[in-house]
Parts: structure tokens; sequence; C-alpha cells
């Protein structure tokens, strides 16, 4: 059988662990799953479908940052039956994730594995494929009692409490589902019955109108603060803090509370052994016997005695010879110097050193150890002296920051940045990465069996050792495919016209950026697409540097901290970036206030990592140290207190503000608590308003706005549908908003997909801005299907409604009234826009079932990552960009329209968000400058994405990546390819 193991994720500077796939023809194992993991998977072509077992080495953010979000795409994809094996707290872990995931059906086995060093037996894993026992180490001077790793008898109800909340989001096993049933097959079947004639919890039966859509979210919403006010007068007569900190045991809508927990230390090594070797079949044997070639020589290698043609019995023995036992692979951890002693010296390991010159069974069957270090292992003599002493034979993969260059994975996204940054390289950020480490792999270990971990590299280990870099690609350098992207400007491959806008493009981009004041305002989204990550965008993200004040992230998806030290740069400051003066360190530091609209994955799973970096760079701080405060729905509070039970967020300096006390309309008297934490973040942040208000999504979804004393002000949308309460939020205050951060997440032509994920289409964005009198929007929050700038009219935009206001086109045209009328107006004829609503209704939202619970990330969203849809998605655009209705993208005014309507102008300046870019007021109308440069600079990179994936497929026909056979020789051409033909008009743009 043929098995090998798969380098996911090396340990750099920008990812602080070790992810490694193992294939199998029948199963795959990955060990673990930092953030970003999955989006390599899409990069790379390494497909998880035969995913068995996750096991992860430590139970913490930094090596299963990337689990939830692999567990909803793998539900949504119809998985079932996976198992996850880790250390304590893991379902601890795994059960907080109930706040924001819903997916029983995917039937999660929960492997949660103790330290016993009487039970040789304790944590193994066993299936058809591999055997694999977990190692443990701690760091000096913990024991396993210390670490609280021998199971208490008083735990048991803990755990039964864990287990139960962990099923609330991803299920049980087949057998724990059966067994808490029991086996009356009648009672199941009225049970079901009973289940199918109830209304689906969540969702409208009927139909109904936009403001239906909204008072019932609004009703729910009331339902959860209610819960949340007995909570808070319970936990402050338990003694708590009135922040949700009290027992622990929540009342109403949030359910019961997670048992306390302390983190664990524990690092887990694993030693992997592969299925036994079938004996090799003797040819010559079996013909003397009188067998010939045919299907009877497969029974023999299977084990199975055949009748032969004399009618004799002839067993396997006769002519296969013995089986031998699986190879054998170690993965290891040691995230520092701290446990070298504990791990180098556990006896599980002894076996396979080299002690007296002797090689034992446990030793011939040792074919390779990967090492995943930490930062100062590599150089430390006691591992070094350890690792020399396993047998010659053996294969070293060497995964550690210092040896492994910290080189950028996500090439596509790479070329694309340095062709838009050749329009204008100081709106859009070239990421940094190094091509070099920073010590040779020979001050670890030389010799001929010893590899440096690479991306996408693979190991065979049977039926025989071989290193394959078919699939691993050379990494281009951020300076390297900056040149490229200009070369391709500068050779004529873009047209005259083309060239000239990209041309003038940087120095009039050099001289704004000198210009750009310390009290201006920049936005700067990291990531702006949506759902789950793709190849091009990386979930949602965005940050602001207020010089003389502090940062602000608002939503934190996924991978954020490592986009964020590639657009600020680690440990030095990234030269590409001429908007943010401070490198990742710095701003980090300097963070005031992290706000979370909302509670779905793709928004929120990257604070954890975030927050323990902050704790971590303001910890050793003179005092009095900084606290850091978080805006965001209550449900998030509450799981980020239990996530805090499984490692350090620096909760005891976090101050926190519900974003259901800031709203601007209907809000009972605020909480005191929450007033002071305000007005601490006003003072800290220079801001003289903060304000929310619920949206149109999910329950406890929130708009916010801010207001700084420098003159500025921001509205961001979060999810939403659009909505009166947004509209309004944007409406109110003394003057209008500077910059409308908003989600467009559709394209007009998907409303039906916008109305029932609850979301935005692109002109209904330009609409909200228009409602609000907003000077810029700055669309972002894109479909993954969305890959280059989406088209929009004004037609399309003046016949958007908004639920309770009706049309925009009033609201545009009263845009330059007085301010002093800007919250009047639209309350004036509040009423009224409600009658007209109830007796025409919201046609937009008629015959839609509104889900209010989690929103799906399933795996048919992710149609950037496949050719067909990306062609479809490529023709579309460029039809839509070349018809005459659509070249308003390029003239807001809307005059060369076919639509002879005469609309009012379309007084807001409109730009698109791509990842790893900087927004000032001033960009926006660069940005429509350069608007047709930019469109044909992504219709290129999709085309070379088209071709790409076209000559795999016929390469590999379609097996997928990591069972390829190439030798090791053969690498993946990368800018040889050339696009497939295109036809019609999109041949004529291209």
């Amino acid at each position: 059988m043929r098995w090998h193991v798969q380098i996911v994720s090396p340990a750099t500077h920008n990812n602080g662990s070790t992810s490694v796939l193992v294939h199998f023809p029948s199963g795959r194992y990955l060990f673990n799953c930092g953030e970003g993991v999955q989006r390599l998977g899409f990069e790379n072509k390494v497909r998880m479908s035969k995913l068995s077992a996750i096991f992860l080495s430590r139970v913490n953010w930094e090596t299963m940052g990337g689990l939830p979000g692999m567990l909803l795409t793998m539900a949504d994809s119809g998985m079932k039956d996976v198992s996850v094996i880790g250390g304590r707290n893991l379902t601890h872990a795994l059960a907080g994730a109930r706040h924001f995931i819903s997916r029983p059906d995917l039937g999660l086995r929960i492997n949660e594995v103790y330290d016993n060093v009487d039970d040789a037996e304790a944590g193994v894993f066993r299936d058809s494929n591999v055997h694999i026992v977990p190692v443990y180490a701690y760091p000096n001077g913990l024991s396993a009692k210390d670490d609280g790793q021998l199971r208490d008898p008083n735990e048991s109800e803990r755990r039964v409490i864990r287990r139960q909340l962990a099923a609330r989001s991803f299920g049980e096993p087949k057998k724990l589902a059966a067994e808490g049933q029991g086996n009356d097959k009648k009672a199941k079947r009225a049970k079901k019955d009973k289940l199918q004639q109830q209304p689906k919890k969540g969702y409208y039966n009927d139909k109904c109108s936009g403001a239906a859509v909204e008072e019932h979210l609004l009703h729910l919403q009331k339902v959860e603060e209610e819960a949340l006010e007995k909570k808070r007068a319970h936990s402050s007569e338990a003694g708590g803090n009135g922040k949700g900190k009290g027992n622990g045991n929540g009342n109403g809508k949030l359910g019961v509370g997670l048992p306390k927990t302390t983190p664990s230390l524990a690092a887990l090594s694993y030693i992997l052994q592969g299925p036994v070797v079938p004996g090799k079949f003797d040819v010559a044997a079996a013909r003397a016997l009188g067998l010939g070639p045919g299907p009877l020589y497969g029974k023999l290698v299977a084990g199975e005695s055949v009748v032969g043609p004399n009618g004799d019995t002839i067993h396997p023995s006769q002519c296969v010879g013995p089986t031998g036992p699986g190879g054998i692979v170690i993965v290891i951890d040691c995230p520092s110097v701290d446990y070298i002693e504990s791990l180098t010296t556990n006896p599980k390991f002894a076996p396979f050193l080299d002690g007296d010159g002797n090689h034992n069974d446990r030793q011939k069957q040792f074919m390779m150890i990967v090492h995943g270090l930490g930062p100062g292992v590599c150089q430390d003599k006691r591992y070094k002296d350890w690792a020399c002493r396993f047998p010659s034979q053996v294969r070293h993969v060497v995964s550690a920051p210092e040896l492994v260059p910290d080189s950028n994975p996500f090439q596509r996204h790479l070329r694309v940045q340095a062709a838009i940054a050749a329009i204008d390289n100081n709106m859009f950020v070239l990421p940094q990465s190094s091509s070099s480490s920073d010590l040779p792999l020979k001050t670890f270990m030389s010799g001929k069996n010893v590899f440096s971990a690479d991306y996408n590299t693979i190991y065979d280990v049977e039926p025989k050792f071989r290193v394959d870099k078919s699939l691993t690609r050379p990494a281009l350098t951020p300076e390297a495919a900056y040149q490229n992207a200009m070369a391709s400007i500068n050779s004529g491959k873009q047209t005259n016209k083309t060239r000239s806008r990209a041309n003038a493009a940087a120095p009039q981009g050099d001289k704004d950026a000198d210009k750009i004041s310390d009290t201006e305002l920049v936005v700067c989204p990291i990531g702006t697409g949506s759902s789950v990550p793709s190849v091009y965008r990386n979930v949602s993200a965005n940050i602001i540097s207020v010089k003389g004040y502090g940062g602000i992230v608002l939503d934190c998806g996924e991978s954020t901290v490592s986009l964020l030290k590639r657009f600020l740069g680690y440990p030095h400051r990234n030269v590409h970036n001429k908007r943010v003066d401070l490198n990742y360190l710095e701003f980090v530091a300097s963070l005031k206030l992290l706000y979370i609209s909302h509670m779905h994955a793709d928004h929120h799973l990257g604070a954890v990592l975030l927050l323990q970096e902050w704790s971590r760079l303001t910890r050793t701080l003179p005092s009095p140290l900084p606290r850091l405060t978080i805006v965001a729905p209550w449900r998030f509070w509450v799981w980020l207190e239990e996530i805090s039970g499984v490692q350090d967020v620096g909760f005891d300096r976090l101050d926190f503000a519900g974003c259901q006390e800031l709203r601007l309309l209907d809000n009972p008297q605020p909480d005191p608590k929450t007033v002071k934490v305000t007005d601490i973040l006003k003072a800290n942040l220079g801001l003289t308003e903060i304000t929310t208000c619920f949206v149109i999504h999910c329950p406890w979804a929130y708009g916010l706005s801010i207001t700084h004393r420098n003159g500025w002000r921001l509205v961001y949308s979060g999810d939403t549908r659009p909505c009166t309460n947004l509209v309004t939020l944007g409406r109110a205050g003394d003057r209008p908003p500077t910059v409308l951060l908003h989600e467009a997440t559709h394209t007009d032509d998907l409303i039906a997909d916008a109305i029932a994920k609850r979301h935005t289409t692109t002109s209904e964005a330009v609409a909200m801005a228009l409602g609000m009198g907003a000077e810029n929007l700055l669309m972002t929050h894109f479909s993954q299907r969305c890959m280059s700038i989406p088209n929009w009219t004004p037609s399309s935009v003046f016949n958007v409604k908004v639920p309770r206001y009706g049309y925009i086109a009033p609201y545009a045209q009263n845009r330059k009234k007085d301010s002093a009328n800007r919250v009047a107006a639209p309350l004036e004829s509040l009423e009224a826009a409600k009658e007209e609503q109830e007796e025409q209704g919201d046609t937009a939202y008629e015959d839609v079932l509104v889900d209010v619970d989690v929103e799906s990330t399933g795996g048919s969203s992710m149609l950037s990552n496949d050719a067909n849809a990306a062609k479809e998605e490529l023709l579309k655009d460029m039809d839509g960009a070349s018809s005459d209705t659509s070249s308003v993208c390029t003239d807001s005014t809307g005059k060369k329209s076919n639509d002879k309507t005469k609309y009012e102008p379309i007084n807001v300046n409109v730009a698109a968000a791509f990842d790893m870019s900087t927004f000032s007021a001033r960009d926006f109308v660069q940005f429509q400058r350069n608007i047709k440069a930019l469109k044909r600079a992504t219709w290129d990179e999709i085309k070379l994405f088209i071709a790409e994936e076209q000559q795999n497929s016929a390469e590999d026909g379609g097996v997928e990546q990591g069972n390829t056979k190439g030798s090791s020789e053969k690498q993946a051409p990368v800018s040889s390819k050339k696009a497939a033909p295109l036809k019609g008009k999109a041949a004529e743009s291209g």
C-alpha cells in the first residue's frame, strides 16, 4: 500500500505551528489545524474529502485556530463521523463553538486523551490504516499531575456537561447517539414524526416583508437582552462582575455555561505506524502449483486460500512471502526550549534511539521524523544531540522558524496584488515575505537525510521512501512579482490606454501619500471575502491606525494575525506599506478597540490569536498595563470567557461594552459600567461618538458608527440587508459619514441569494451610501465568486427599496440639506413609509425563507477555487463591463447608460476593497480613474488561474494532488502557463 506524508504548513515567523497531512488511499490524517490551513488547502489543491481524523499537539489557538472553520466546511460538504484527538480542554474548546456553529449532522467524535503512565493503551488511536500513540511533554518543572492530566473522579459530571454542549454544535457519533436514544424504534419514529410536524426553528413559513424580517429580529434580540439582564443580576448577587463572569451557569437563551477550566501546557507528539506490508508474491511458485495470472493471484495476496486447476487447495503461505510491519513516522511538537528536557527523556522514544549500535525491529521500521519546533529549539544543543541519536536511515524533516524561509504561500493572491500595486502602489500593499531563512539547515543537522520543511512537499513512506517536490511551487518575492507586473504593463500586453493610466497612477499616488496628514482617516481592509477563505480573498478583517491614539480592528476573521504580519511587517516594518507607519508588533501593542459585528465564524475566529498576541506583547510594559476594549454582542464575551480557560488572552485586562447597549435608537438606560468603559475608550482613541444599531442579518448583528475629534466619521455595516436602522444611524450626527464601509456580498444578478442569506448586492450598497449621505463608499465582504470589481448602474441603485424608507432616490436628492435635518427628515417620514410598506409589501422579500440561525459556510460556496465557475464569472464580468449600461462603473454620473430616465447624479465616491489595501478619503476618486486598469489586471489573473487549473486537470487526469507519482525533480511551472482561449466579448476585452 502506498502512503505518504505531506507538509501542509511549516513553522515560520508568520505561522507558529506545523501542519502535516498523512495520506492513505482510504483516509487522511491531519496533524494540527492552525489558522489558514483550509486556505492553504485551496491554494495547493490539498483536498480534505477523505479526512478521517484530526490530531492536535496542543489545545490552543496556535494549533487549532482553523479547526472550527474546517469543521464547518466538512459538515456542509456532507462529511460525517470525523474524529478529533487532543489533550485536556479539547471538549471544552469545541463546546464553546455552540455560540456560533450548529452542525449536529457532522457526528463529531471528540477523543480527549490524558497522560496515564500506568496504561500503555491510553489515548491510542487505531483504524484499518494507522496505529497512533500520543507522547506527552511538559515545560520545565511541570508534571502530568500539575497540568491536570490525571483524571479526577469529581470531573465526570463536568465532562458530561462539556460533551453535551459540544454535541449542540457538532452532534455525536452514531454509536453514542444510538446509546443515548435507546432501542425503542417506535419511540424514535414518534419523535421523528413530531419534529417533522413542527416548523423549523428560525425560519418563516409564510411570506414576509422586509419590515417583518426586521421586526422579528428585533423581537429575538429583545428576548436575549431580557435573559442577559437576568444573568447579570444573578451574577451580581453571586459576587460576579456583571459582565457574564458570574458562576458560569447562564440563563435564558445563552443556556448552560461551561464548567470552569485552566489552560493545559502539555504538548503532544505522535508516533504513527502504518499498516502491515503484504508479503511479496512469488510468481514462479504459483505457476509451479498450476496457477496462471488472474484474480486468484489477488486472493492469495489478500490472505485467502484458493482452489487450483487440479482441485488442490493452495494456501497463501505456498506462494506469498511473509508480511512485514508497517513503517513508522514520528511527528514532534516542541513549542519552546522549556519542553526539551521532558520531551527528550520520555521513555516512549527510547526504542527508536540508536544506543549501542544494534538496530531493533522498531528502529528498522522507523522511516522519518517531522520536527515541529518553536523558537530557539533548533539551536539548543540538548535537542540537537537527541535528534542525532536516531538511526542513520531515518529522514529528518525540520520545521522551525529559524530554518524555514518566511515565503508567501499564497502566490495567486501575490500575483494579483502585484498587478494592482503596479497601478497604484500606495493604495494596494505588497505583502511582506522572505526567500531566505535566518540560519542554514546545517546548523541543526547535516546529511543527505535532512530536509527543510516546505509547503506541499510529499514524502513517500511506503512502498519505498522518496521525496516528491512536483507539487512544490517556487515562491516569488513581492519585489519579483511587482517587477513582473510592471514588465507586463510596459511590454504592451495591456492596451495603450491601460498602460497610460497605470504609469500615471504611481507618481500621482506618491504625491498623495506625502499629502496625507496625521488627522486623516485611513481605512485598511485586510480581508475582504465572505464565508470561507479563497485563494484571492481572505475572510473579514479591517484595521484603522489612529495616529497619536491607537489601533482599531473591525471584525477579525481567521488568519487576521498572519495577514497583519505581512501587511504591516514582522518583525520589521513592511517597506511596501506607505500609509501605516507601524510594524505588526507596534500596531498590536497599540490596540485600543476590537469590534465584532456579529457571531458568524468568518468575522471573529481570528480574535483569540490576536488577543493572545496583544496580551503577550503588552504584559511586560511599564505599569499600569494597557487595557483593551471589546465592543461586541454579548455572546462573543461569553465565548471569550470560556476560551480564556483554555489559553491566556489577557482576559483580566479586557473591558467589554455590549453592542446592544450602545444603540442609537430604542436604547434603554445604558449600564453605568458600559458608560464608564465607553468614556475611557473615547478618551483613549479621541472619539466623540460611538453608537451601534441592529441590522438585518442574524440575531445580534450590528452596524457601527464612530466619529473622531479630527473631523472624520466612519460607518461600518457588518453583514446586513438594506435596513432602516443603518440608514438612520448614518444620517444621525452633525456630519455625513466620511467613509461608509459596507458589505457588497453579491452582484446584482444574484439578488435572490442576497435575500436568502441576508446580504447586500452591489447596487444596494451604493443605495445605502446615498440614503445616509455618505461622502465615500468602500465595498467589502465579497462573495468568493467575485474575483474582480463588481458592476452597478444608476437605474439599479435608484430602484433599491429600504424597509420602512421606500425607494432611496428621495433621500439622495435631499443629501445637500442642512445637517440639522439629517435625523428629522427620515424620522418624519417613517410612519408614512411604514404604512405604504404594509399596503404594498416589500416584493424583494416575498417567498423567501429567512434563517436566523448560523450562516452556512458550505463547500459549495467556494466557487472561486473552481476553474469552471471562475470562467463563468469572468465571462459575465467582462460582458457586463463592456456593455454600455455597466460603464457607469467608471463614470458615476450615469451619462453613458442606455436607460433614458434622468437620474440624480450618484453623489458618492465608490471603491471596491481588495485584501491588504489602504483607503484615505482622497483615494476614492483615484480608484475611479484607475478602475478599468484594475479590472483588466484582475481579468488577466483570472485567465491565468483558469489556465493553471485546466492544465493541472489535464496533467493528473483529475486525481487530487497528493496522489501524483511524478519524479522528485519535476517542478510545477507557474509563470509559463498561458490562458485558455476565450470567446466573444471576453476575448475582445482581454
